[in-house]
């Protein structure tokens, strides 16, 4: 059943508020300490901004429902934003109560709850103004219309926010329109990014070690001067800024964790697709030579991971073992791997990837595409259409008949999952059974949605991240172009005093600055060696240690590390006393926002499936949609759906609550983006059994 988000058309929060807000206002109005006529000041700020969001709020109400897919399915941007508007009322009466209760004590915190209403205040100024370019896009679009038009000219709206504004939605208010349980591990991210992107635009070089332990707990104890790092780092970095710090998921601490929490599989391992043509026999009898991708960077061997709970009769296996072995499966799950197109692989993908393999018992093979902007489109769709008619005609080395195959795919790997759907179509060949697409952008253009804005607010997938990534897979090398702006990050880095000069290490690239990271002790790789003629396999080193011994030690260092350097850098002082540092003062966010370069897009259906003539639509498979409603490619999703009911396809859709964009990643660090994972296995399963209904 899919999950609703309810909206409370009351007006109890507001006037609850407004009311905490006036008590307040009186109440250090007429108190004699200092610093409360600001508190109070701030207080009166407040009051005014619910006056000015309210109406906003009540427009966006009344034409909301206009937009869903279904009424049993109610999502959409605009949604999206009256429940960001409604969680963050919720955050600041619980931030108003909590100031009520501790306001008469002696060990009143006055400056830090001075901040956080400085904070809800900014933050609620910021989202005034969201929702009043959000009304006027209601007006640019036509009626039921989500997208505005492919053009640059409503973008602007987006665009011409002032990077300052937005800098309280990544300090002390960062993630409050996702579930608590969540909280914690996006405020790491965020902390994270800031603390890496010093040490990639570091040009003198930095302590390797200890520079990375100060600047994550500086970004932890400060949250005002995470925030201005991290706009900057959204408006200035470049593209290999952004794939270096998603490749941190590929280290070998992170690719160990599946190996600790996720379920045991028989079978996980690489395989290498060789860049040979071979023949496939098409659907209707005629042999097809299928050529392997040449595009941008030539033919090179593709890699893919196979995944399987249970170790079948003919199937690739390290140890083909004694006896005898359970029949081929029917069905054979084919994944397309998200990461805006430009990072990630099979690997950052593999904890939510076994838990379906063994809740499914069906084995999954996760393409590892190559990315932009090295390999821009069309060379990943083309290397996932080789990739997907090589499983079919070499199904049996996958322990599979490939009677039935589902593709499934989330984010850009949803959108190159559609795209060869549509390849399929085109060019005759068999076409997936069904597809499986999660939090998928449908459309690769510049058309703002309601769900779009929320990439201003977001913690993962930011505007200046989203933008980059688009260019860099959409444009052709002639016409792409990085970030002009990236010297604005860099620095000269000054050792602190009492440091060891010898430390510094020079940073050339994002790999070196990834090696600082990692574990310099830890050199072991992957190796891809062949065992068959158009198959070559990888054996991935298990970790021989207990879980417990790691797990203890692990602790025991971070700890360690966390003590020692909140002691080196606090020496006991709470937070308001580093707010002034010279970190902060040097870190300026520009009031103007730099002008973008935003090339013309094609409107090309195999890079954005949204695009498709409606015969091709017609016939694409069954479809089922699992995404967020705090997703900026919500509105891609509710609109391919609704495109594909309009013409009568069957489609099916879900809109879970409180998760983020890319929550299958985040599936073992929480409870709910583990359920969720856990509904996408279902569906999957769910489509396969439709499928074997319409056999009989």
């Amino acid at each position: 059943m899919a999950t609703l988000v309810e909206i409370d058309d009351s007006t109890l929060s507001f006037d609850k508020l407004k009311d905490l807000c006036k008590e307040n206002i009186i109440y250090f109005t007429n108190n004699e300490r200092n610093g409360s006529t600001a508190i109070a000041n701030s207080f009166e700020q407040l009051f005014q901004n619910i006056d000015n969001i309210k109406p906003l709020v009540f427009e966006l109400r009344n034409v909301c429902h206009l937009y869903d897919f279904d009424p049993s399915v109610p999502g959409n941007g605009y949604r999206s934003y009256i429940t960001v508007v409604d969680l963050f009322i919720d955050h600041c009466i619980k931030i108003c109560n909590q100031m009520a209760l501790n306001r008469d004590s002696f060990f009143f915190r006055k400056t830090f709850y001075t901040k956080e209403i400085e904070s809800c205040n900014q933050v609620m100024s910021a989202l005034v103004l969201c929702l009043e370019n959000l009304c006027l896009l209601i007006g640019w679009s036509e009626p039921g219309m989500l997208f505005a038009g492919n053009d640059t000219a409503a973008l602007e709206l987006m665009m011409k926010i002032e990077p300052s504004k937005l800098c309280p939605f990544y300090g002390r208010c960062l993630a409050f329109q996702f579930n608590e349980s969540l909280q914690p591990a996006l405020k790491t991210i965020a902390i994270m990014m800031a603390a890496f992107s010093e040490v990639y635009y570091n040009e003198n070089g930095m302590l390797a070690r200890a520079n990375t332990a100060w600047n994550c707990s500086k970004y932890m104890l400060n949250p005002e001067l995470r925030a201005r790092r991290i706009v900057n780092v959204i408006q200035y970095s470049s593209i290999e800024f952004y794939k270096a710090f998603l490749f941190l998921g590929e280290t070998e601490l992170l690719k160990s964790l599946p190996n600790l929490v996720s379920p045991a599989v028989a079978i996980n391992r690489l395989i290498a697709i060789p860049s040979k043509p071979f023949l496939y026999l098409k659907p209707d009898g005629q042999l097809f030579e299928l050529q392997p991708p040449s595009c941008h960077i030539g033919p090179a061997a593709l890699n893919a991971r196979l995944i399987a709970k249970t170790k079948r009769e003919g199937m690739l296996a390290e140890n083909p073992g004694s006896g005898i072995l359970p029949e081929p499966c029917e069905n054979l799950i084919i994944h397309c791997h998200g990461g805006g197109f430009v990072s990630q692989s099979s690997s950052s993908h593999e904890s939510y990837l076994r838990d379906w393999a063994v809740r499914l018992d069906i084995p999954i093979l996760s393409i590892d595409y190559s990315l932009a902007p090295r390999a821009p489109y069309p060379r990943a769709m083309e290397e996932l259409l080789f990739a997907y008619i090589w499983a079919l005609s070499n199904a049996a080395y996958l322990g599979s008949t490939a009677k039935r195959v589902i593709m499934a795919g989330d984010s850009a790997g949803g959108n190159l999952s559609a795209c060869v759907a549509l390849k399929c179509i085109e060019m005759g060949f068999r076409i997936p059974d069904s597809l499986f697409l999660a939090y998928f952008p449908c459309a690769i253009a510049w058309s703002p949605t309601p769900a779009r804005f929320l990439s201003l607010i977001d913690p993962l997938i930011p505007l200046g991240f989203m933008t980059n990534c688009l260019k860099a897979y959409a444009c052709s090398p002639d016409i792409y172009q990085d970030s002009l702006y990236e010297y604005k990050l860099k620095n000269i880095a000054k050792p602190k005093d009492g440091t060891n000069e010898g430390f510094i290490e020079e940073v050339e690239s994002s790999e070196e600055a990834l090696e600082l990271i990692q574990d310099t002790n830890d050199d072991s790789q992957s190796v891809i060696t062949p065992v068959e003629e158009v198959i070559m396999a990888a054996h991935e080193r298990r970790q021989s240690r207990r879980f417990s011994t790691i797990l203890t030690e692990t602790a025991e260092n971070i700890s360690s590390a966390i003590t020692t350097t909140f002691i080196t850098l606090t020496g006991g002082t709470a937070e308001e006393d580093i707010s002034d540092s010279e970190d902060a003062l040097n870190e300026v966010v520009e009031e103007t926002p730099l002008p973008i370069d935003l090339p013309k897009l094609p409107e090309d259906p195999f890079l954005s499936p949204y695009f498709a003539n409606d015969d091709l639509f017609k016939q694409l498979p069954p479809i089922h949609i699992v995404t967020v409603h705090m997703d900026p490619c919500l509105d891609d999703c509710v609109m391919f759906a609704k495109r594909l009911k309009e013409l009568g396809k069957k489609v099916n859709m879900d809109i879970l609550k409180g998760l983020p964009h890319g929550f299958l990643n985040l599936a073992i660090t929480c409870k709910e983006a583990h359920e969720g994972s856990v509904l996408c296995a279902q569906r999957i399963a769910d489509l396969f059994k439709e499928i074997e209904i319409c056999e009989c």
